[in-house]
């Protein structure tokens, strides 16, 4: 019994998992948790290689999206848009653009030069570069 708690731990764990998805033709195989929080944030808009950063999300109330926030970012959805309308108001930044649902967010990665997004992990996802977060 005690195993397949375990098992549907464990199961439960990688299907929870986010992966950090962007163009193939972004020049970075791994980035730092600091340096993903500063891209989604919008205090980081450039690719080393001088490419804009388009921040890919899906709309707040999305799961995906509020997993990816609290796990990766280590923020709430609400600290995020609260982040993104002071540099929209201020005119300091754009806000991240919005896709409506997953396919959505894929297509939108595969499409857009410089774009990251985000996805559940352990799915394949042709077309687009995963990035390895490092701590």
């Amino acid at each position: 019994m005690r195993w397949l708690l375990l098992l549907c731990l464990c199961w439960h764990l990688t299907l929870s998992a986010t992966t950090v998805l962007v163009h193939p033709e972004v020049p970075l195989d791994s980035i730092s948790q600091s340096q993903l929080r500063n891209i989604f944030t919008l205090r980081q808009t450039q690719w080393p290689n001088g490419t804009a950063v388009r921040v890919i999300v899906l709309p707040e109330q999305s799961e995906l999206h509020q997993r990816f926030s609290r796990q990766r970012l280590k923020l709430f959805p609400y600290q995020l848009n609260t982040i993104w309308d002071k540099h929209s108001f201020s005119g300091t930044g754009v806000r991240p653009q919005q896709a409506e649902s997953m396919a959505a967010m894929l297509q939108l990665l595969r499409s857009t030069p410089g774009a990251i997004g985000y996805a559940e992990a352990n799915l394949p996802h042709p077309a687009l570069k995963e990035l390895r977060v490092e701590n």
